[in-house]
Parts: structure tokens; sequence; C-alpha cells
């Protein structure tokens, strides 16, 4: 029997990668920007924001780590329905297209709002980093994601 997955799914995990191509737009992005774009928009406290979107968890940096693949099926998935383009022009980027708007444009949902909030702050907050400088922002900061946390693990994890 198939599971239906309710969170983490490509529809979700698409709207973000819309949402964030259409702020970014005219830049493309390849899966790792969008990787670090998608962690910055639901935790922009992690990265000096405001309130997060996504609550503060234990080793959520980890996301970064297992989010690749949802985000090329999402990607594939968007590209689908015509929502999200490939652009070439420095290897395999994603690009917004004159479908994005017009889809996002119909969302008026709160969490959807929020969203594109995080996302205008977050390009504000990064658009004149380099690629290696949000390597190397992620690099230096992920560890410190997620371990100020003081819930209790033990049992959690493989320890």
């Amino acid at each position: 029997m198939n599971k239906i997955k309710l969170f983490n799914n490509e529809i979700e995990i698409g709207l973000q990668i819309i949402i964030i191509l259409e702020t970014v737009y005219p830049k493309s992005f390849d899966i790792e920007m969008l990787n670090y774009y998608d962690y910055f928009i639901l935790h922009t406290h992690d990265i000096g924001g405001e309130k997060s979107v996504h609550a503060d968890i234990p080793n959520r940096y980890g996301e970064l780590d297992i989010k690749h693949e949802l985000i090329r099926n999402s990607l594939q998935f968007m590209i689908a329905k015509g929502l999200v383009s490939v652009n070439i022009d420095n290897g395999i980027e994603y690009i917004a297209n004159e479908q994005t708007s017009l889809f996002l444009n119909n969302l008026k949902e709160d969490y959807i709002q929020e969203l594109k909030r995080n996302s205008r702050w977050v390009h504000n907050k990064f658009k004149h980093y380099s690629y290696e400088n949000i390597k190397q922002y992620v690099s230096v900061n992920k560890r410190k994601w997620g371990t100020e946390s003081p819930f209790c693990t033990i049992g959690l994890t493989n320890e």
C-alpha cells in the first residue's frame, strides 16, 4: 500500500521552490542554492530573522542533507506543470517563468504569504553574496542550527 505523504511532499516543496524562484527572478538557481534558500525561508530565525515558519527542532540543519532528492522530484513536478523552466547557461539551473507568477498570484493563504515575505527577506539578505559565500555561510553556521534547543533527544537518535 502506498502511503500518501502529507508534509514534505513534491507539492509542498514545489510551492516553496516557485516562491523562491519568483523572488530571485531573473536569476536562476541550481538544486544546491534552492536547498539553501528553502532552508532559509523556513528557518529565518537561524539566519538573523524574526520568527521562523517552522519550529526550531533539534538538529534541523540535517534538512540540508536530506532534501536533495525531494527538491529534484519537486522540480520535475513543477516543470511538468509548466511552473518552472530550465536554464542551461551555467550548468543546470531553474528559473521562474510567466506561469509561475500567474499561479502564485492566485494563492492567498497566510502560510503562502508568510513564505513570500520570508523569501523576499532572505533574498535581500543574500542578494550580494556569491554562491561560494552562501556555501561558506552555511558551512560555518549549520552546526548551530538546532543545537541550542533544550529538548531532550535521548532515544530519538541513534546514540
